[in-house]
């Protein structure tokens, strides 16, 4: 594994049908996927991806990956905080983890960047560091495309009233008088530009916020169950496998 001091630039490889399960990092990153492939779970969304996608994960943001039959190689490495400031001045909505599908173009980056990631010259930290932000513009470029395709505002600020508490018993009616839409309307909106229903995404909300206290508590899974919102230890199970295909139990134990 060879990195850029600057950028924390490194190539990784992961191995066929492993799986990373549901964890979050401290700072945002930037990867482009150079072969393979993997399903990753972000924000309630899954989604596949293969040689040339270019995705951005925001710091904290939980999330949990399944790769391919022949595993998966990726460049990553972590924008500056002046980088992120000049993308999200820019309508870059890096909150949502915004992604670009493969283009031979961004492969053809990807390939030089990792070739400047194995040089052992003076200029090659240059040289990666000038390619690792073309990235950066593609990702802009690709999401001002796309600005006219995000959510309403309104409904962005409903998903982030459900990601700060996703332990609150949110009621459709609640959200949609806070919306000032039709209960109908912002159920549908919210399928449509999320692609599952409020109750899905609360209860994958709930599960990952759950699966952080597992991976760094020793408290009961009762205690943990009420903090996140579930009503006792079988409907706790019952979503927690749901969402993340096992359950609380055999989470914990994976995860010593």
């Amino acid at each position: 594994m060879n990195h850029s001091h600057s950028l924390q630039l490194h190539v990784s490889r992961y191995l066929p049908n492993s799986a990373m399960a549901a964890h979050r990092h401290d700072e945002a990153w930037l990867c482009l996927v150079l072969g393979g492939s993997y399903q990753e779970q972000i924000h309630a969304r899954q989604q596949e991806h293969g040689p040339g996608d270019l995705l951005f994960c925001p710091a904290h943001a939980v999330h949990q990956q399944r790769f391919g039959v022949t595993g998966a190689v990726k460049i990553l490495f972590s924008p500056s905080p002046q980088s992120q400031e000049y993308l999200l001045e820019r309508g870059v909505a890096l909150d949502c983890a915004p992604s670009l599908r493969g283009s031979p173009q961004l492969l053809q980056i990807g390939t030089r960047l990792a070739c400047e990631l194995s040089v052992d010259d003076i200029f090659a930290p240059l040289a990666a560091e000038g390619l690792a932000l073309e990235l950066l513009a593609a990702l802009g470029r690709g999401e001002e495309r796309t600005l006219a395709a995000q959510p309403p505002p309104w409904l962005r600020r409903l998903r982030e009233c459900i990601d700060e508490g996703p332990a609150v018993a949110w009621s459709l009616d609640d959200l949609a008088r806070q919306a000032g839409r039709h209960p109908v309307h912002v159920a549908r909106s919210f399928r449509t530009w999320y692609g599952c229903t409020m109750g899905e995404y609360v209860r994958r909300m709930r599960a990952e916020k759950a699966a952080l206290l597992l991976r760094f508590t020793r408290r009961p899974l009762l205690d943990i169950a009420f903090e996140c919102g579930f009503a006792g230890a079988a409907q706790f199970s019952r979503s927690f496998k749901a969402a993340l295909d096992m359950t609380p139990s055999a989470y914990r134990q994976a995860m010593r």
